[in-house]
């Protein structure tokens, strides 16, 4: 995790990713190839998913049509994602198998690169997609070239600054690569794109669905969640002004305040809690698993986080959400824009920069938080959220 907060510290650092694909070799030599299973007569279809739980609500709004491109009654489909997410996926009804992954300790351990390997490889498939895209020398490259495939379709955004995979090893791993050449896609349309151009044209954008679930447990009748969380230290506004906004929202609603998330979350948990003692609040933090942490964020009054997953389900739960968020990837994953198929566009609050949608390439390197979230005030963010409520 310190190696890869350097490297989305330093944007230079994103390109000398590009070693893996010759260190590979090393990992890949040795590992046997599976045969083509003889039990099952259709044809075998792997999807190299390797993203986050956010990217993966956005990515289940359409991938039912992965389904119409691959029927049931011809294709085996199979989906490989992060270990922590598979009954997400299996819960779907969309894949016949989930292939848990643990991606996220592969990038730099190379016993569990070499352990990842293996187990993508232990399956022959007849077709391999990538529909994460191959812009940049991520995970998802990678496992596609250890997968063994008659096809490997893999897509790429032209119009995405700062492209980081080069083409030659683009070429080398992938048969067919799709290119986008519409700007300014959200995830969920980049996604719905490329899946009508591998021959779905029927799909349309829009945030998943999700059948509510028994949570188990008692929670207040209305409530507020603030989750100050983020994916990476760089892109986390600072806890003491989420604090400033957890006061201002108890003090004009009343509301008491739901802390929720899981082992992982808790030490930037637990110490904005410290710094909130005065603000009445539900401690929930562990006592969910992915199903039911979707739940709660469902039955929330309000929703304000910071650039991670719970924002991407509070918008599928059509909670009035806000976001703060930089600029890094505005358009790609935080500006939502499905009102017509019945989702609220969120509030979104951020500190205007020209290199908006850099793709996260900062320029500013070496910087603990990316300046474009940095510069959102405390008093900002109040008054937007403070907007929203009064609507």
């Amino acid at each position: 995790m310190k190696i890869n907060q350097m490297i989305w510290k330093n944007a230079f650092l994103q390109k000398a990713r590009v070693v893996f694909y010759f260190s590979d070799r090393i990992l890949l030599a040795g590992l046997k190839k599976a045969e083509q299973g003889k039990e099952d007569k259709r044809k075998k279809v792997l999807l190299v998913y390797n993203m986050a739980l956010g990217d993966g609500v956005m990515f289940l709004g359409v991938a039912e049509h992965f389904r119409r491109l691959y029927p049931r009654d011809e294709y085996e489909l199979t989906i490989a994602c992060q270990r922590a997410f598979g009954d997400l996926y299996a819960q779907s009804g969309v894949f016949d198998k989930v292939l848990p992954c643990d991606f996220a300790g592969s990038v730099i351990n190379m016993k569990n690169r070499r352990a990842l390997f293996a187990a993508i490889r232990r399956q022959k498939y007849d077709i391999v997609v990538d529909p994460v895209g191959c812009d940049n020398c991520t995970m998802n490259i990678f496992v596609t070239r250890a997968a063994i495939g008659k096809k490997k379709i893999g897509v790429v955004d032209k119009t995405l600054p700062h492209i980081q995979c080069p083409k030659w090893v683009r070429k080398r791993i992938y048969t067919d690569i799709i290119e986008i050449h519409k700007p300014k896609l959200h995830l969920i349309e980049f996604y719905a794109e490329f899946i009508r151009k591998l021959g779905d044209e029927t799909c349309v954008a829009r945030p998943a669905e999700f059948e509510s679930v028994e949570l188990g447990f008692e929670i207040p009748e209305n409530f507020f969640i603030i989750f100050p969380a983020a994916s990476m230290q760089v892109k986390r506004w600072p806890l003491d002004r989420f604090a400033y906004v957890a006061k201002k929202i108890q003090q004009k609603t009343g509301m008491p305040l739901v802390v929720c998330g899981t082992s992982h979350d808790w030490p930037v948990l637990e110490e904005f809690l410290k710094i909130i003692p005065e603000v009445q609040t539900v401690n929930l933090v562990g006592k969910t698993d992915i199903r039911k942490f979707i739940e709660l964020i469902g039955r929330a009054d309000l929703v304000v986080t910071n650039d991670t997953s719970a924002y991407h389900i509070a918008v599928a739960q059509k909670r009035k959400t806000a976001l703060i968020c930089g600029g890094y990837t505005y358009t790609r994953y935080a500006n939502y824009h499905y009102s017509q198929q019945g989702y609220p566009d969120p509030v979104l609050i951020t500190n205007p920069m020209k290199c908006f949608d850099c793709n996260n390439y900062c320029k500013y390197s070496n910087r603990e938080i990316f300046p474009c979230i940095e510069g959102i005030s405390k008093e900002k963010a109040w008054s937007e959220i403070e907007k929203m409520i009064d609507r």
